[in-house]
């Protein structure tokens, strides 16, 4: 089985780079076959052959809905689609609109499962690469739901505990942020 995991964002909006984070930790660790973690920094039409040939997409993004920040939430199926169409449209581009868009341009692949994994954030407004601390607080809680989600093994899981806590403290260094 296929799996990508999208982590969404920008790590020099504040709250909104907490995907990337996760997605560095994810990157970090041993996860089980098939298993591609991929950061974004929207859903957009590149991520068409992606999405198309993949069997599961988890979505890793940071949420404003009115819940506590740090809030972490795990939606699977068609809540994603609902939830990508209501509260979060800061991306160009929807999952449900990204997903049909894909069956329609190859209508002979599989449809793939959908999650996603939002941790609820505060400070959007502000320009920086630290996080509230109530989301990197939640770091490890997202991080873990990714992994249940994928199967990973109880040694992933310990792992990425220390790895998560590691990263929820350090700010992203200017390598990270350019992608080396």
């Amino acid at each position: 089985m296929s799996t990508r995991i999208l982590c969404l964002g920008n790590e020099l909006v504040g709250d909104d780079g907490v995907a990337f984070r996760i997605g560095r930790v994810l990157r970090g660790l041993r996860l089980p076959d098939g298993v591609g973690v991929e950061l974004v920094p929207q859903l957009g039409f590149d991520l068409l052959d992606l999405v198309a040939g993949t069997d599961r997409i988890v979505l890793v993004d940071a949420m404003s809905t009115g819940r506590p920040a740090g809030t972490c939430v795990t939606l699977e199926g068609r809540a994603v689609e609902r939830y990508s169409a209501g509260t979060s449209a800061s991306h160009t581009l929807g999952i449900a609109e990204l997903m049909e868009l894909a069956h329609r341009l190859a209508p002979e692949r599989k449809v793939a499962t959908l999650f996603f994994v939002g941790v609820e954030g505060k400070a959007f407004g502000e320009y920086g690469t630290a996080l509230s601390p109530e989301v990197a607080a939640a770091i490890p809680a997202a991080v873990e739901a990714v992994l249940r989600i994928v199967g990973a093994d109880e040694d992933t899981l310990t792992q990425a505990r220390k790895a998560s806590q590691q990263a929820a403290v350090e700010l992203p260094s200017i390598e990270a942020l350019l992608g080396r």
